[in-house]
């Protein structure tokens, strides 16, 4: 099981799928990538064209700990996925990645189609709960039904825009199981943002703040 559909969740769904499981997506929101499609200005920012050095020494803080993740699934991977999959990239201006396209829901036909082609179900619900027994988690709870589950992925973002579904809820999940979170600050972006609409996002340009 995978709880959420943005890009990370679906990327995730993907994987497993090609890799013979049995994958069941869930979403709260009514359709996947809710978020992805106002990236980039409605372009989608797919990944940085760069070496895995390259990107470690742009993080901020702790990169060692994406260092196995991204040397896993490097930058090249990315844009190779997408190309082979119908979903033409460019390189553009500080080797920033976008669809030939220009459009973010190329980007987000593209991973759907894959969802499709491995079989993955998705299930348009919120996931109220993690199922453990004996310290070990074996499913979720939705406030329809109980799924059991193998594995469960937790990919349901941070709170950067509650209106998108970043609402913070994958912390408080985290924390129940016994993970420790720091608590998020903003960034790039402020850490919420309130107030419009997520049509009108296309159009903005977010600066950086100050925390």
């Amino acid at each position: 099981i995978v709880i959420g559909g943005g890009p990370a969740g679906m990327f995730a769904a993907i994987t497993a799928a090609k890799q013979g499981s049995k994958v069941l997506l869930i979403e709260k929101n009514d359709r996947l990538g809710k978020k992805l499609l106002i990236t980039g200005k409605g372009r989608c920012n797919v990944t940085n064209n760069c070496s895995v050095q390259e990107i470690l020494q742009n993080i901020p803080r702790n990169s060692r700990f994406l260092f196995s993740a991204i040397h896993a699934c490097p930058s090249e991977y990315v844009i190779n996925f997408f190309n082979d999959n119908g979903c033409l990239l460019k390189t553009e201006r500080g080797n920033r990645v976008f669809p030939v396209t220009d459009r973010s829901a190329s980007v987000l036909d593209c991973l759907k189609q894959q969802l499709h082609r491995y079989g993955v179900k998705v299930l348009n619900q919120t996931v109220v709960d993690i199922l453990t027994q004996d310290s070990q988690v074996c499913g979720v709870i939705t406030p329809t039904e109980k799924h059991l589950a193998d594995w469960v992925i937790l990919a349901t973002g941070g709170k950067s825009y509650p209106a998108t579904g970043s609402t913070g809820q994958g912390y408080s999940m985290a924390e129940k199981l016994g993970h420790t979170v720091i608590p998020p600050v903003g960034s790039l972006v402020p850490l919420e943002t309130e107030g419009t609409d997520c049509q009108d996002m296309q159009g903005l340009s977010l600066k950086n703040v100050s925390v």
